[in-house]
């Protein structure tokens, strides 16, 4: 497990007021619960028998010898190490393991429920009165404390493997879409005359193509973007439109757009992921450019300070084109809708995501006979 993850997670560990101090007071009574760890793997077996998806499951996949000979490690463990690293990858592999063997997290949560109740008895027996409140409240966060890594480790698995899978058909329609268009391409060279119709067909197909390439990359995008951890940091605001502006005009379509800026470009920070923020004003100014009429290629962003929530700025890109329609609005931030052709429907899907995931807030809005704006709300930080 990587060293950014233990880091995460003793902090956990602190947030829930499990310190040196209080595995201290634990200590003499370690042994009373060292002891009881074969008793507690036979409680847990009798106590999951007796519900019918986990009976199939202790039936049908694992010998109980073996489950019960891993429980009896797992309580050993919990009052024989200290919370190391070495302790936290224990308890990270007991999560990889449930998703591996699709075991559904409630009944993980409820064996834990099983495993306090237990730790309960050997305290009102084994422990003097005055020690009772004590030595309960550390072994519930010890307890909680599993329950977090574990659970930890149950989604970041999952999500891991939902992203290799996403990441697996994407790549590979890819490169089937990528084959096709080649190939009609080179088919559309043999036609010496282009008012053939075939080489009207042909061009049919490739932008067809060319939509679908567009699409799988947004898919892979946004899974990527909806599963990856948001790192929070100081950006320069033109720094990220002036990056998403380039990689736009290097297409040719977009070389005879006006960009005008009305902002302070050295002053103006936000707070954000550095490649979500990036994604979100690519994505955004895509769609402004998108959206733009033949006749009128202005695009312009402004910024000006949110009146009424303080370290807040709101980020104002207008395009000239024709006017969204209000009942069409929120239809926008739905994946494959699009009101353009050639569109793939994520652009603005993975905008609001970002958006999401950064504290921050987006609307369109029509601007009467001009055109349309969206408005970007992001956490700012003045200089």
């Amino acid at each position: 497990m990587k060293t950014a993850m233990h880091e995460k997670l003793h902090i956990l560990r602190e947030k829930i007021g499990l310190d040196e101090k209080e595995l201290e007071l634990l200590k003499p009574y370690r042994d009373a619960f060292i002891s009881r760890s074969k008793d507690f793997a036979d409680h847990l077996y009798k106590s999951l028998l007796d519900i019918p998806e986990t009976s199939m499951f202790l039936i049908h996949y694992e010998a109980p010898g073996f489950l019960k000979k891993a429980w009896e490690h797992w309580f050993e463990s919990l009052f024989r190490w200290e919370l190391a690293n070495e302790f936290l990858d224990f308890l990270w592999s007991i999560g990889m393991r449930h998703v591996e063997v699709h075991l559904d997290q409630r009944f993980s949560n409820l064996a834990f429920s099983s495993a306090r109740q237990f730790c309960q008895q050997i305290i009102t027996r084994d422990t003097p009165i005055d020690k009772i409140g004590d030595i309960s409240r550390i072994v519930d966060k010890l307890i909680d404390f599993c329950i977090l890594v574990e659970t930890s480790a149950y989604i970041d698995s999952n999500a891991r493997c939902d992203m290799e899978i996403v990441r697996g058909v994407a790549d590979r329609v890819r490169n089937k879409i990528m084959v096709i268009g080649g190939n009609i391409k080179r088919l559309q060279q043999k036609i010496k005359d282009k008012q053939d119709p075939l080489y009207d067909i042909y061009e049919s197909i490739m932008i067809d193509s060319l939509a679908c390439e567009r699409m799988v990359v947004d898919i892979k995008n946004f899974s990527e973007i909806s599963q990856r951890e948001t790192i929070t940091e100081k950006l320069l605001l033109s720094d990220l439109v002036d990056k998403a502006l380039e990689r736009l005009f290097a297409k040719e379509i977009y070389k005879d757009v006006v960009i005008e800026k009305s902002f302070d470009q050295k002053s103006i920070f936000i707070l954000g992921d550095k490649f979500e923020m990036e994604s979100l004003f690519y994505y955004v100014l895509e769609n402004s450019l998108e959206a733009l009429d033949k006749d009128n290629r202005l695009v312009s962003i402004t910024v000006n300070k949110n009146e009424l929530l303080p370290n807040r700025i709101e980020i104002e890109i207008f395009n000239a084109g024709t006017p969204i329609r209000t009942k069409d609005i929120e239809e926008l931030f739905t994946p494959f809708y699009s009101t353009k052709s050639g569109g793939t429907g994520f652009g603005l899907p993975i905008a609001r995501l970002t958006l999401r995931k950064n504290y921050g807030k987006l609307s369109v809005q029509p601007v009467s006979d001009k055109g349309t704006k969206v408005i970007i709300t992001l956490p700012t930080l003045e200089e």
